[in-house]
Parts: C-alpha cells; sequence; structure tokens
C-alpha cells in the first residue's frame, strides 16, 4: 500500500508540472502573438502619396535624432569640411519650414537653395531630387504642411571653420555637378513607369544612401 501511495504521489506530482510547463508555454504564446499584432499594427501602409514619396526617401533617418521628435533635426554628422547639422523640416514657422511655400519647398527639395536664398550643402541630395515630378513635389509638400506635426526646435549652427563656411562656392560647384535634369517627361505610358522606378531606386533611394541631409 505504501509503495502505491508513493507512486501516486509521484504521478501527481510529475502531472502537476507537466501542467505548469504548459500553461507557461501558452502564456508565452499569448504574448508572442500579441506581439506580432502590435508589430503589424505599427507597419501601417502609408496615409498618401507624400508619405509613401517620403517613406522612400527614408526622410526621418536624417532628420531626427534618437529620443527626439520626428523631423525636428540636429542629427550630428561629421564632412571633410567639418559638422553640420541636420535642420528642421517640421511645418513649426519659426524654426522649420512652416512658412515655406510650394515655390520655397520646391527650390529647396530640387535646387538645393532655402528661402532665403543660401545655398544648401550637396549633403542635401538635391542633385538627384531634381528628377523629381512636379507632382511628387506636391505631395511631399502636402505631406510635410499638413500631415507632420509643427516641432518648435531651433537648428543647431554648423561647425565648420569660418574660411571654409562662405556658400557662395557651392554656386559654382552646382553650376558643374548639379546641372538642371529635372522633369523627365516620357512619351508613353511604359516610358513613364520606367522613368519613375528608375527614379525611385536611383533618385530617391540612392540620393539618401550616398549623402546626408538638409542644413
Amino acid at each position: 500500500m505504501l509503495l502505491l501511495a508513493a507512486r501516486a504521489e509521484a504521478g501527481a506530482k510529475t502531472w502537476g508540472e507537466f501542467m505548469s510547463q504548459t500553461k507557461l508555454v501558452a502564456v508565452a504564446l499569448l504574448v508572442l502573438s500579441a506581439s506580432t499584432a502590435a508589430n503589424a499594427q505599427g507597419a501601417e501602409a502609408p496615409a498618401g502619396k507624400g508619405e509613401y514619396l517620403a517613406r522612400a526617401g527614408d526622410c526621418i533617418a536624417c532628420h531626427s535624432v534618437r529620443g527626439g521628435k520626428a523631423f525636428a533635426g540636429g542629427l550630428r554628422m561629421g564632412t571633410p569640411m567639418g559638422v553640420i547639422y541636420s535642420t528642421n523640416i517640421t511645418p513649426d514657422p519659426e524654426t522649420g519650414i512652416g512658412n515655406y511655400s510650394p515655390e520655397d519647398f520646391d527650390r529647396a527639395v530640387r535646387s538645393g537653395i532655402a528661402k532665403d536664398g543660401h545655398h544648401l550643402y550637396p549633403a542635401m541630395p538635391y542633385p538627384s531630387y531634381a528628377k523629381i515630378s512636379d507632382e511628387d513635389i506636391q505631395a511631399l509638400y502636402t505631406f510635410f504642411m499638413k500631415s507632420v506635426p509643427p516641432v518648435k526646435q531651433a537648428n543647431k549652427p554648423d561647425e565648420i571653420p569660418w574660411y571654409l563656411s562662405p556658400r557662395w562656392p557651392l554656386g559654382v560647384w552646382n553650376a558643374i555637378f548639379a546641372r538642371n535634369g529635372r522633369r523627365g517627361t516620357t512619351a508613353t505610358e511604359q516610358r513613364a513607369e520606367r522613368h519613375r522606378r528608375r527614379w525611385c531606386r536611383f533618385w530617391i533611394g540612392g540620393g539618401i544612401s550616398t549623402t546626408w541631409s538638409a542644413t
């Protein structure tokens, strides 16, 4: 009798351990399922064309810092000339681009000239963005002005020696290297589609991957 009781007790203990382990596995699966659902929600499709283009260009990577507000700038980047910082491209009228007209925005993105007339460093890949169509520029402008929350955050001054800081030589650089090749119009829908794929791959994606951001 004592032997049977001992075996029964051991069996019950083993069964209890099995049930405990089963519960732990069930809880782990539940947590994993919830995490997967949350990640799926975080990877929502772009709300519109402008957001799609901004994601394709990965604008947020250069115009944001870890722990900061999206598109508020401040990313530190070392160059052979010195340190430059990405700028605030939120629609804040004082520290961002909130007072940019569509024409101002176009000139900055496709020609590398800020609203006040100064040349942007080629860290802003405007030679590549010159290929962007008028329609896409308008979509980007609408996204930044209507969908991006304004952030009042002053731009950090660049840390470039005074003898390298004048920007007028950039005009010469633009004349040599940033030939205006924008609006590559196509004669057929098929050619237009090929042009758009080329632009997405080389002008938006390639421009960001080989340079930095607007300053």
